[in-house]
């Protein structure tokens, strides 16, 4: 949607493993200042709980991982995030820190877009929704040694993988972890799931699509290593987790914010070198 409301608060997260991160983020609240908006800067990170609680938008200093660990706290007070990118192949980046001076201003007087980006839900047997924006990878746990793993969609079998492990990918994800992998790149407006096996020791094994609306779960050989599961580069679960894990299109949403002028496809030729 598009939005002509201006911002009268915003959050800034600056991760400071990157390099440059403070300096940027002290150069936007400085213009925020100097627009008369109010701002509130952290340098914690991730970012403290209900620290975006009441703002009008986040901006996140720092790559796409930095955006990523903001997901909760963006859904939970459906704040909308502009990522400030300081990465090198960051597909979620509103802004580069070059073209702050010029983009900002409009942006800030309410000339921008809110996109609702799709997430992936998942859990562990009888466990809690949690959510990716990016992906849910399964690998093997133990490094070098093949993976077995059955999935299955409702009650019905997909097929059987002997694979390094399989990435479940949000369209948004599709050019993440997906694309290295073999998988395509998808619409971010699309409402579907993706499943990529990882090196699957079959020329016949191909990614899929799933739509919104079904389940699937997956389950591997119980006479192998517990898989390692990660969601959007990070731990999915504090402890393993109980399988047949399940793994849904999520009701839920991500807002990220966007210039009036982006283009997906521009983004893309730019970032993958197109012609």
């Amino acid at each position: 949607m598009n939005s002509s409301n201006p911002l009268t608060s915003v959050a800034i997260v600056a991760n400071l493993t990157k390099s440059g991160a403070m300096n940027v983020a002290n150069d936007l609240k400085k213009l925020c200042q100097q627009n008369g908006v109010d701002v509130r800067l952290t340098q914690e990170f991730p970012c403290p709980k209900k620290f975006l609680q009441g703002m009008d938008a986040c901006f996140s200093v720092g790559g796409d991982g930095t955006l990523l660990n903001i997901l909760d706290e963006a859904i939970a007070h459906e704040v909308p995030v502009a990522g400030v990118g300081l990465g090198k192949l960051g597909f979620l980046a509103t802004l580069s820190p070059e073209e702050l001076s010029t983009s900002l201003p409009p942006l800030l007087r309410g000339e921008f877009k809110v996109r609702r980006r799709s997430l992936i839900g998942y859990r562990e047997k009888k466990g809690d929704e949690k959510l990716a924006l990016n992906d849910l990878v399964v690998k093997s746990g133990l490094t070098g040694r093949l993976g077995r793993f059955s999935v299955f969609c409702g009650n019905e079998r997909v097929a059987d993988y002997a694979s390094d492990g399989i990435v479940f990918s949000t369209p948004t994800g599709s050019t993440a972890y997906n694309l290295a992998t073999g998988g395509p790149i998808v619409h971010p407006e699309a409402d579907v799931i993706l499943m990529t096996p990882i090196s699957a020791h079959s020329l016949t094994s191909r990614p899929l699509v799933f739509p919104a609306g079904i389940n699937l779960q997956i389950e591997y050989e119980k006479n192998s290593a517990s898989p390692h599961v990660s969601a959007d580069g990070r731990e999915a679960f504090s402890n393993s987790p109980n399988f047949p894990l399940e793994i849904f299109v999520s009701p839920k949403s991500f807002p990220l914010l966007e210039t009036i002028g982006h283009s997906h496809f521009r983004v893309l030729r730019n970032k993958l070198k197109w012609g």
